[in-house]
């Protein structure tokens, strides 16, 4: 039987986010997954608050952290308002003159392999298959494919595909099918350190600049949509058509497609285990917020392992747990529910929906004390 202190379910880049940060103060960290069930995201980019930023600094990833873009202004509005410098358009630039960054996920996953390999504290084992869980109130054993065990004080699952969520999660996912398909581009363009986000009939579209010749575009359309079977030459045409005022591209470089997914876990801990990132929230890509919430969750999470392990309490126990299921429930609840109902909301034909958001956006965009609060909540400095 291997025994170890910590183990997290997952080869992502959560997993291994959290991996580095609970593998302090001599904990012994142990990774368990199948390579086949990683994170579909993994080859993209994603925007980092200044919050997650920090983050990155304390786990000394300065190496990734310079090789990302950095985001000075973000827009956001409707297609014909951002075109028309219109009124109703929401424009957002920092006083520190950075939002947040784009980095590429690729990039990151491979100096996180780096660093794991070099934590004496973090045994990583790949193509992994677990059969059975026995738990309680102090241990869980885990009962692999092979018939090998491991037993852990606290059991962390960060990724959707395991049947460990089917067993002792039942009923706990609130689903909803989106029924959209995100089309993801890297293109050729010119780009100012400035990112947008169009709202459009056909769906939301995320422009994020990777480097002054480089961008990602994130259009998030509805499984009908005619553009999921074009050509990245028709693709090409299509945004330089009607987007080329505020993105024009030169060239499609690649191309993928994903489908969106949205589930919401009730409860995120039972006795020892407990979920963090993709098992316990998988949102709308409309905010840029997925990982940026999954890291949040490391912190509190070693917040409150920290704290009760001050106090005397075994590494694992459901006080611990508990508060740090209370303390994220209303972030992860805001920022899951509130991507559905935007999307719906800037999708919408209808007449009174189009009104009311018009005047939301506004009413922000001439409110300095709300737009303040936008900011520090999207950069993650609003704690």
């Amino acid at each position: 039987m291997i025994n170890t202190n910590i183990t997290i379910v997952g080869l992502g880049i959560t997993s291994k986010l959290a991996a580095l940060t609970l593998a302090a103060n001599n904990r012994k960290v142990m990774i368990i997954g199948d390579e086949n069930s990683k994170n579909q995201f993994s080859n993209l980019v994603t925007f980092f608050s200044l919050s997650s930023i920090n983050f990155l600094k304390e786990l000394n990833l300065e190496d990734v952290i310079n090789q990302s873009s950095s985001i000075n202004e973000i827009s956001c509005g409707k297609l014909e308002n951002l075109i028309e410098d219109h009124k109703f358009q929401i424009h957002f630039k920092d006083k520190n003159n950075e939002l947040g960054r784009v980095i590429s996920n690729k990039i990151l996953n491979e100096k996180l392999d780096v660093k794991i390999n070099e934590n004496k504290n973090i045994n990583i084992s790949r193509n992994i298959n677990i059969q059975n869980c026995q738990f309680s109130k102090e241990k869980n054993i885990l009962i692999l494919e092979s018939g090998e065990k491991i037993k852990t004080k606290l059991l962390i699952i960060t990724e959707k595909k395991t049947n460990l969520l089917d067993q002792n999660f039942k009923n706990n996912l609130i689903k909803k099918d989106l029924k959209q398909t995100s089309l993801v581009l890297d293109v050729k363009s010119k780009t100012k350190n400035h990112a947008y986000q169009i709202f459009t009939e056909k769906g939301a579209i995320a422009y994020l600049p990777i480097n002054e010749n480089l961008a990602s575009v994130i259009w998030s359309l509805d499984n009908s949509s005619d553009e999921l079977d074009y050509s990245q030459e028709d693709i090409l045409k299509e945004i330089n058509k009607f987007y080329k005022e505020i993105i024009y591209c030169d060239e499609v470089l690649n191309m993928q497609k994903y489908k969106l997914q949205f589930e919401y876990a009730k409860k995120t801990f039972l006795q020892s285990i407990v979920l963090i990132g993709d098992a316990a929230h998988s949102i709308h890509p409309i905010a840029g917020q997925g990982l940026n919430l999954s890291i949040k969750d490391i912190v509190e999470l070693k917040n409150q392992i920290d704290k009760f392990n001050y106090l005397g309490y075994p590494l694992g126990n459901s006080l611990s747990l508990s508060e740090y299921a209370n303390l994220r429930f209303s972030d992860t609840t805001l920022y899951s529910f509130s991507t559905i109902y935007l999307d719906e909301i800037f999708k919408s034909r209808n007449y009174l929906l189009n009104k009311v958001s018009n005047f939301g956006i506004r009413s922000i965009e001439k409110n300095k004390i709300i737009k303040d609060l936008i900011i520090q909540s999207a950069t993650g400095q609003s704690n």
